[in-house]
């Protein structure tokens, strides 16, 4: 199974497989150097990985920082749509029939 996982380079599993293999065989040669594969596997994953998010987080903390309370909302139209209907309030619908809540 750490074989395939190798293959697939799913390492952490590889090495949380081998780490089993090992610690049941502490002999077999082919899970310690399995280990190791998969370990500089995942160490040049790590460096792949490394250089995208660096240039992903490039851009944050640039720009200004609007003071707590001060920005302005995206978008107000001005009615209140957004309000909740209290009862006995009514609500008009497509077909002019008028609904009202209890």
């Amino acid at each position: 199974r750490a074989q395939a996982q190798f293959g697939l380079k799913s390492f952490l599993d590889c090495i949380a497989d081998c780490k089993k293999v090992v610690e049941l065989d502490p002999k077999n040669r082919d899970a310690r150097t399995l280990v190791k594969q998969a370990q500089e596997g995942q160490k040049d994953e790590d460096n792949k990985s490394k250089g995208l998010f660096a240039s992903m987080c490039k851009a944050l903390g640039k720009g200004p920082i609007p003071p707590p309370g001060k920005t302005k909302p995206i978008y107000d139209d001005g009615d209140d749509d957004d309000e909740d209907m209290k009862d006995g309030d009514a609500e008009q619908k497509d077909d002019k029939e008028v609904v009202t809540t209890e």
